[in-house]
């Protein structure tokens, strides 16, 4: 799948696979972005494949950000992660009823 990307609501959504020859399009796709927003929100949920990538370049780009702009993004939690929301969300657990 060719990679999209959509602001829905203000928030960017990226969809499908990031391979390494988009990294300077990515890249300035988001820098020009931020010449006209002081604040960007992504949304990585529908990335297929190079998600630590494109992590490791929006942090590079959020590391030369200056301190009134800000770039923020969240993807879907792993299944580790719902594994253990099942866990702590299970009535059976005794610290649930403590919290």
């Amino acid at each position: 799948m060719a990679l999209k990307i959509k602001n829905i609501s203000g928030v960017i959504c990226i969809k499908g696979k990031i391979v390494a020859s988009q990294r300077q399009e990515i890249r300035n796709y988001f820098n020009a972005l931020l010449t006209v927003e002081d604040a960007v929100m992504i949304n990585l949920c529908e990335v297929k494949k190079g998600n630590v990538e494109l992590t490791n370049w929006l942090d590079a780009i959020m590391d030369q950000l200056p301190k009134e702009k800000s770039l923020h993004y969240y993807g879907c939690p792993g299944k580790v992660v719902e594994k253990l929301y099942k866990e702590i969300n299970n009535p059976a657990n005794f610290y649930r009823t403590a919290a």
